[in-house]
């Protein structure tokens, strides 16, 4: 049996020594791979959630908030826009201020704005419980209620608010001039002799309105008086008494006379309702 054994060949002897150790080395590490992948733990996967509502846009003029302060979900509708909700507040009216001119009156100056002599002396007497509608002075001021006369607001529960004591003067032919603040005087006598232009001009160097209703010009020569319709002779104002006929306004008196009140030489007197001599000039040539 040994005489018949073949002998191994050198070729096959160098193939075994390198093989085996390959395949002890693959197994080896595969081994180790699946030792390895034992111990790692299961990945997890993340499949996209689908969702009927994903992908709708808010609504308009509304953000829905996703988050609160704490990181929850709060499902609150904030509204997008005007934060206060409310309409611009409209702009206001203001009334004008009319500046009277030589022969204006409240009726002509009401016509003017398209308004009613009531609610032009109404709107003032509102301003100024003593304005007298009648009688106006050239540069006076007068609110024109183009926006409408206001209208007191009733309330639930009156309130009494203090205001300042102030002396509304007494209607009638008494003197009402504030003494040491209304001066009133005689400037200059126009024209003595003529009875077409002769004039006295009446001033107020004061700082307060005087009321010349019951004043008096006096002639103590020929006893000749003139006394004043109720009129309001404002600060730094003037007025013109003429001897002739004519028709009256706010600067302009007639006494209505067909002569000459005045001549040259004679002494005018300006006298208050008192009969105290306030003024009193010689009339000189002019």
């Amino acid at each position: 049996y040994r005489a018949m054994k073949r002998p191994r060949s050198p070729f096959f002897t160098v193939l075994t020594i390198v093989i085996a150790p390959a395949a002890v080395s693959l197994a080896v590490t595969l081994l180790v791979l699946n030792i390895v992948d034992a111990r790692k733990e299961p990945s997890t996967i993340m499949l996209p959630t689908l969702s009927g509502t994903a992908l709708i846009p808010p609504r308009d003029g509304v953000v829905e908030a996703s988050t609160g302060g704490d990181g929850g979900e709060t499902g609150e509708d904030i509204p997008v826009g005007d934060e206060g909700g409310g309409e611009a507040a409209p702009g206001t009216c203001e009334n004008p201020v009319h500046i009277v001119a030589a022969g204006e009156t409240l009726g002509h100056i009401a016509e003017q704005y398209g308004l009613s002599l009531d609610e032009v002396t109404q709107m003032n007497q509102m301003l100024n419980p003593a304005f007298d509608p009648n009688f106006l002075s050239i540069g006076q001021q007068i609110t024109v209620p183009t926006c409408g006369v206001p209208m007191p607001t009733p309330t639930a529960t009156p309130t009494i608010t203090p205001v300042p004591t102030r002396v509304v003067p007494t209607p009638g032919p008494t003197a009402t001039e504030q003494p040491g603040r209304a001066i009133v005087k005689v400037a200059r006598v126009l024209n003595p002799g003529d009875v077409t232009s002769e004039a006295v001009e009446i001033i107020n160097e004061g700082t307060s309105v005087a009321r010349l209703g019951g004043w008096q010009l006096l002639n103590p020569r020929t006893g000749e008086v003139f006394v004043f319709p109720p009129l309001n002779l404002f600060p730094q104002g003037a007025v013109t008494v003429y001897s002739g006929v004519g028709e009256n306004t706010a600067i302009d008196i007639y006494w209505g006379r067909d002569e000459a009140a005045w001549q040259p030489g004679d002494t005018l007197q300006l006298l208050d309702p008192q009969q105290v001599i306030r003024d009193e000039i010689e009339v000189e040539e002019r």
